[in-house]
């Protein structure tokens, strides 16, 4: 392993979460330990985190949230083992592992999500696809994710340009046959989702379904969920725009007041 300067990682509060895990984890990623001062485990980890705060200085944080003092987030983020050591990027909980790792192990799972030279190829690709060069950009897409695998973002960027040029059968196939740890991904989840509202928006003869999601994908939200309860109102396509209205909430995320208000709709409209 190589030597590296230790560090004493940040104890962060509950109200310093906001800024130092979720606002920090948009800039660089963040690695929290979930500890408390009882647990064996996480006392014999604690030099290892020292030593993982200093190797990433400058490209990730390394914070310890003791769950005792500071119980809150724990509980946010489903905490019910300690240590659990988990990764923020982008304000979201991204990655976590449970109980004490190698320091190699830990490596391996801040290295995931630490900003790679792959990761500036696949931002130029994005860029190149939005250029109308998509062919181009798909083709260096698909060579990034055949390299890295678990480099998830790599696969999400994939599936965003080939959707973003209508490309849905070619995405469907991307999303096939993944990873169990990939397949769950909710980032992967989500672009499922959004296929299969690009698919019902190009549906021949899609009818009220295809304007609903057409209007769901243009950002016209609120009128697409109208015109979806407006279809279950009738007489058929029950299931079909159920799934519409599901995969719509699944895109929204389950604390958006958006999909709160019509899953109350839609509930009082099917019972």
């Amino acid at each position: 392993m190589p030597q590296t300067t230790s560090v004493q990682p940040r104890a962060v509060t509950t109200a310093e979460f906001e800024a130092a895990v979720l606002a920090r984890s948009r800039e660089v990623p963040v690695l929290v330990d979930f500890w408390a001062t009882w647990c064996a485990p996480c006392r014999m980890l604690a030099p290892v985190l020292e030593r993982l705060a200093g190797a990433y200085a400058g490209r990730a944080d390394v914070v310890k949230v003791d769950t005792d003092a500071e119980p809150e987030p724990a509980a946010r983020y489903g905490v019910r083992s300690l240590p659990t050591l988990g990764v923020f990027r982008d304000a979201r909980l991204v990655d976590a592992v449970i109980g004490a790792q190698p320091e190699g192990a830990l490596r391996a799972l801040l290295d995931r999500h630490v900003e790679q030279p792959s990761d500036r190829e696949r931002a130029a690709a994005v860029e190149q696809a939005r250029a109308g060069e998509v062919d181009a950009a798909v083709a260096t897409l698909d060579r990034l994710v055949a390299a890295e695998p678990d480099r998830t973002p790599h696969l999400h960027a994939l599936v965003d340009v080939l959707l973003d040029a209508g490309r849905a059968d070619d995405a469907a196939v991307r999303l096939q046959h993944l990873p169990v740890n990939v397949d769950v991904d909710p980032e992967i989840v989500r672009r499922r989702a959004r296929l299969e509202l690009v698919r019902t928006a190009h549906a021949p003869e899609g009818g009220a379904r295809a304007d609903a999601a057409r209007a769901f994908l243009d950002g016209k939200r609120e009128d697409a969920f109208e015109r979806w309860l407006e279809v279950l109102r009738g007489a058929g396509a029950r299931d079909a725009v159920q799934r519409d209205l599901r995969a719509a909430f699944t895109l929204l995320g389950d604390h958006d007041d958006l999909a709160t208000k019509y899953r109350r709709r839609l509930a009082a409209l099917l019972h």
